[in-house]
């Protein structure tokens, strides 16, 4: 049944009374009866007026036409910029945000710029695609780069690359050639390579390479193992650069050395090199929870740990899922972790529980205060020296303000500490998968994310939509979703680029470079 009440001549309805009453004559009604006739004649005349307005104004609102322009990110967002228009607080009017015309700017020029190999040809088709890569770029200073890659369970391999110098095109090259006299000792050669020679790989051992990092100011590779039933393991290995004449060079080098990171159930995610300001080499996300490397390469676990009693005490026993029943407050499992910017002793990190940690490493006990996340946490970034980015299962994607985060007097009905996102990603698409290709470039404003589906998608870091991409990159569909990827800006080039590990291939994608008359 309908809850609007039936109409009855002669009688008035009230909303408030909920019964009916006899319309009576004005003369007899009492002066603030509802029920008299001047009323219901005056109301009734209201409701008239009111339908009337609405029909007007829909009618106005449909002789409105909207420029095509405005379904155009960037040539609307350039025509508000000449006219000075101002944003207005309905959504989808006025003057776009400058981060989302010039992510939307690079995403729509977006083409294949070309792929590498790192497995035999026989070995190509239908290899599983590769869990981690780095490629270092201009924050090297050498004028050479260099891809590394996790291509199989136990070993990693390294290569040159170079773009081209009109269509920036990815290839391989040979390495700089250096006289014996000077050349590292793994690289010596009695004559010089030939043209057209095949390229130089070099491979250092690391048994199930779960990430690849580069910290720049003591020119170190930063290798983390996942082997299991062995231990976590961080391998370093510090690739000699030499000042020749052509200029500064690299050498893949083999010598390494390899730090134990816990017991043998203990598995290492990922590492992050510290800022050069700090006085750390990198923190180590693992199993067992958070640990610091000092530059003199001595271990420090950043969350509390269980006493050791013995073999046989239970304490130091792990749970079968290889968990310690340590208290909930502290980060037990960590898959990510990344410095705030602009400050290295703020450390947030994410993992298996449903929280966003942060700590404070000037403090002289590591403390962790946390906030509750949508779902378990599979990368953090910090973006901005206020807001951190946090992408995990569930399609949960979100941006949080360091400035608006409830302290610890402030809890929900649970009493737990509660912060909502000042941004969600809605088309973000990752249910249960932590080793999907995610990364974000804030110099862009884009956030580049592996999907379920098998596609990888750009979003905006201001609107937290989807933008759309030129027709390679949107056209883009692996047999399986994408496991690693990454921005990057090679030495000569003006915008990074975004590569990807596509089965046995590193794929880049990114703009032609500007012609002279575009950069004038």
């Amino acid at each position: 049944m309908s809850d609007t009440p039936r109409e009855i001549p002669g009688f008035y309805w009230d909303p408030e009374k909920k019964r009916y009453f006899k319309v009576e004559k004005s003369q007899t009604a009492p002066p603030t009866a509802q029920w008299s006739s001047s009323s219901v004649k005056r109301r009734e005349h209201e409701s008239q007026v009111a339908e009337q307005a609405a029909k007007r104004q829909q009618l106005t609102k449909n002789h409105v036409k909207r420029s095509v322009l405005t379904r155009d990110a960037v040539a609307s967002g350039l025509l508000a910029r000449e006219t000075e228009i101002d944003r207005t607080a309905e959504a989808g009017r006025g003057k776009r945000e400058n981060g989302d015309v010039l992510a939307a700017a690079w995403a729509r020029e977006v083409t294949a710029k070309g792929k590498i190999s790192f497995g035999m040809s026989w070995e190509l088709s239908g290899h599983p695609h590769m869990s981690c890569f780095y490629i270092v770029g201009k924050e090297s200073g050498s004028k050479s780069a260099i891809a590394y890659s996790a291509l199989d369970s136990q070993f990693m391999v390294g290569t040159y690359i170079e773009v081209g110098r009109k269509d920036e095109n990815l290839a391989m090259t040979q390495p700089p050639w250096r006289e014996p006299t000077e050349a590292a000792v793994v690289l010596s050669r009695p004559q010089r390579p030939a043209a057209g020679s095949l390229p130089t790989y070099n491979i250092v051992h690391c048994s199930h390479t779960s990430s690849i990092k580069y910290h720049a100011p003591s020119n170190r590779m930063l290798l983390t193992s996942s082997e299991p039933n062995v231990g976590g393991t961080l391998v370093l290995f510090r690739p000699p650069l030499d000042d020749v004449s052509s200029g500064r060079n690299w050498s893949l080098d083999i010598d390494h050395m390899a730090i134990p990171l816990g017991k043998k159930w203990c598995v290492a995610h990922q590492s992050t090199p510290a800022p050069a300001a700090s006085n750390l080499l990198c923190v180590v996300g693992t199993s067992d929870g958070i640990m610091s490397i000092h530059s003199d390469e001595t271990p420090r676990w950043l969350n509390p740990r269980p006493p050791n009693l013995g073999l046989d005490a239970r304490a130091e026993r792990p749970t079968p899922r290889g968990r310690f029943n340590r208290p909930r407050k502290t980060p037990f499992e960590i898959f990510s972790q990344d410095f705030q910017v602009d400050n290295h002793n703020v450390l947030f990190a994410g993992g298996r529980q449903p929280r966003l940690w942060i700590s404070d490493l000037r403090a002289p006990a590591v403390e962790w205060s946390s906030i509750k996340h949508g779902s378990s946490i599979a990368h953090v970034r910090s973006i901005n020296p206020y807001q951190v980015i946090v992408a995990g299962l569930r399609d949960c994607m979100s941006v949080y303000d360091t400035r608006f985060l409830q302290t610890g007097e402030q809890k929900d009905a649970a009493g737990r500490n509660a912060s909502s996102p000042v941004l969600d990603f809605s088309e973000y698409r990752n249910q249960a998968r932590f080793d999907i290709g995610w990364d974000v470039c804030p110099e862009l404003n884009l956030v580049a994310s592996a999907q379920d589906d098998s596609t990888v998608k750009l979003f905006s870091l201001s609107s937290g939509g989807l933008v759309r991409a030129g027709t390679d990159l949107e056209g883009f569909r692996a047999k399986n979703p994408v496991k690693a990827l990454m921005f990057q800006t090679l030495r000569g080039e003006r915008l990074p680029n975004l590569y990807m590990a596509d089965g046995a291939y590193l794929k880049k994608f990114g703009c032609a470079p500007a012609s002279d008359g575009d950069q004038e």
